[in-house]
């Protein structure tokens, strides 16, 4: 009886710190109010990477002011913008290229989280141009299984799920496959069945359910919030942004960043990772040819909802390091039947799509060995302007200068996260590491 009494005591009081809790964090009202008095970052905390409602709000409240908003969908080089001011994160923050740019997404976030993502945007009101870019990583097509459970789990919103299973311009077919995806990679069946009714008593008992987390959670969403900025016109040079002198600027940044080394790999990568392989000795084995038809299958499924939708797409094949890649079993014929199995997906889907697979073998259109650097980022800042809707002949932006530049909160942010950075641009790394050793 003793033992009774004790767990209902303590049932009761993780009750009561759970309600109180929920009591003391800012409500949904007070979420959204301060999501519409700060709606402007190019790269939100990765508390809303999940709050497609949140998201919704900051979108409407920068139309309201007369500004358009365009996403972008991502991986790990989304975080990396330190030495590289074309990198989207800084370049919308800093110039007035006739909209505003917020991506989202990081190491292990793919295909199958950028579906769910641009239907839970869609259904909350955030993509009201019916619009949405997207990079596509090549490292995602070398693991045959394509998104570990991990990395998956990682990404995972219940609020975005909720919101996509939500949105009534998907088929139940479509619906269908995004849950069996959903549970092979590790939320559980009942789970994902709890989350994906949307009848009037599911959606009170998970209000009911969520007591004891939820103040948790609106907590991490304040936080988040409070990190972006009021609404202000940015300040610009009067005159039309340069692309020329844009990717001069990226070759005089991808040089100074890349000194230890002929490859185009900036200096601490190489040193860290990379210095010891044997450059120049071409692999001799079989070229890899086992590129997931999982990951295709998930990035087709991705298509399919845009379509569904009825919103445009705009993807990017990013290009690889091919000194490095002809180093291992992904050699340039791998990477041809790769890049071509990629661009006949993308063609039968009839979207569009920037293919930056032949900067393979030119300096400084990656940083390290696999993620997007300099000059591919002044490719991709172009076309997302095009896309959209300002003209990225003519689209008025901050003083271009090719001799030098302020320092910005974004690059601040860039320096202390680089660290960071570094790490996970390793773990990467070891994905072609291991296919060699399996070879």
């Amino acid at each position: 009886m003793r033992k009774l009494i004790a767990v209902c005591c303590a049932l009761l009081l993780a009750v009561g710190v759970g309600v109180a809790w929920y009591v003391q964090a800012p409500s949904d009202a007070a979420l959204r109010e301060m999501a519409w008095e700060r709606p402007v970052t190019t790269r939100p905390a990765a508390e809303l990477w999940g709050s497609p409602s949140l998201l919704a709000e900051m979108v409407k409240s920068q139309e309201a002011q007369g500004r358009k908003v365009g996403f972008l969908l991502g991986s790990s080089e989304l975080g990396q913008t330190a030495e590289d001011s074309a990198h989207p994160v800084r370049f919308f923050a800093e110039n007035n290229a006739g909209f505003d740019l917020i991506a989202l997404g990081g190491g292990g976030y793919q295909s199958l989280w950028a579906t769910i993502e641009t239907a839970a945007l869609d259904e909350c009101g955030a993509l009201p141009r019916k619009k949405i870019a997207f990079l596509i990583g090549d490292q995602w097509f070398m693991n045959k299984e394509g998104c570990t459970s991990e990395a998956f789990l990682n990404s995972f919103s219940e609020e975005a799920f909720q919101e996509c299973m939500e949105n009534s311009g998907l088929t139940e077919e479509t619906k269908e496959q995004i849950r069996a995806r959903v549970e092979a990679l590790g939320v559980g069946a009942q789970k994902v069945e709890y989350l994906a009714d949307n009848s009037i008593v599911a959606r009170a008992n998970r209000a009911i359910a969520g007591l004891g987390t939820d103040g948790e959670r609106r907590s991490l969403l304040a936080e988040a919030l409070e990190a972006n900025a009021p609404f202000e016109e940015k300040e610009n040079g009067g005159a039309a942004l340069d692309w020329d002198l844009l990717m001069e600027r990226a070759e005089q940044e991808g040089a100074a960043a890349c000194t230890n080394n002929p490859y185009g790999i900036y200096d601490d990568y190489f040193d860290t990772y990379v210095s010891d392989k044997p450059w120049g000795q071409p692999y001799e084995g079989e070229p890899f040819s086992d590129w997931s038809e999982v990951e295709f299958s998930d990035l087709k499924l991705f298509l399919d909802v845009c379509k569904e939708l009825g919103i445009t797409p705009f993807l990017v094949i990013e290009p690889v390091n091919g000194e490095y890649y002809d180093i291992q079993p992904y050699t340039k014929e791998s990477r041809e039947g790769f890049y071509g199995k990629l661009r006949t997906a993308l063609d039968e889907a009839e979207v569009e799509y920037l293919d930056l697979s032949s900067h393979d073998y030119d300096k400084y259109y990656l940083r390290d060995v696999m993620h997007a650097g300099w000059k591919s980022w002044v490719e991709i800042d172009r076309a997302l302007c095009e896309f959209y809707g300002a003209d990225a002949s003519s689209a008025v932006g901050g003083a271009v200068n090719a001799d030098g530049r302020g320092e910005t909160t974004a690059e601040q942010d860039a320096d202390a996260a680089a660290e960071e950075m570094l790490e996970v641009e390793g773990a990467g790394k070891e994905v072609a590491e291991d296919r060699e050793g399996d070879r």
